[in-house]
C-alpha cells in the first residue's frame, strides 16, 4: 500500500497527490505535503480511498472528517449525463437507420420506454454498483 495526500479542491471534489519514489528518497512525507499540497491536505493509505465500483466515480468523491466517500447525488448526476449522451447517440443512429431503411432492433415505443425505466433506475440507485448495472443504450 502507498501513502497518498488528499484534500478537498476548489470544485468541492477530492484531489489525490501520489508522491514519487524519487521524492520519498529525498524528503519526508511532511516535507512533500508542505511543498506540493495545500495546508488542509492529509496523509492516508491509498487502501482507504473508495475501491471497486466506487473508484469509477472519482468526480463524485468527497472528503469528510478524513474519510473519502462517494456522494451518490453527484454519482447519479455523472451517470445520468453519460447515459443521456449515449442515448442521444443511439437515438441518432436509430434515426439514420430509419432514413436508410435499416430496421431498428426494437420499436421506438419500447426503446423510449426502456430509456424512461433506466432513468428512473438511475434516480433510485443507492450504490455505484447499481448505477453501473444500468447499461448505456444502443440503437
Amino acid at each position: 500500500m502507498a501513502t497518498v495526500y488528499i484534500h478537498t479542491n476548489e470544485n468541492g471534489g477530492v484531489s489525490v497527490t501520489i508522491p514519487t519514489e524519487e521524492a520519498l528518497q529525498i524528503m519526508e512525507h511532511e516535507e512533500i505535503m508542505a511543498k506540493d499540497c495545500p495546508d488542509h491536505a492529509i496523509l492516508i493509505d491509498d487502501s482507504e480511498l473508495p475501491q471497486g465500483d466506487d473508484d469509477k466515480f472519482f468526480n463524485a468523491w468527497e472528503l469528510n472528517n478524513g474519510v473519502v466517500t462517494v456522494n451518490m447525488d453527484k454519482a447519479k448526476a455523472i451517470h445520468l449525463a453519460n447515459y443521456n449522451f449515449a442515448a442521444t447517440q443511439a437515438a441518432q443512429a436509430r434515426h439514420l437507420n430509419t432514413l436508410t431503411g435499416i430496421p431498428n432492433t426494437i420499436d421506438d415505443s419500447t426503446w423510449l420506454a426502456n430509456r424512461i425505466t433506466d432513468r428512473t433506475a438511475i434516480s433510485e440507485a443507492n450504490t455505484t454498483t447499481q448505477l453501473l448495472a444500468i447499461a448505456f443504450p444502443s440503437p
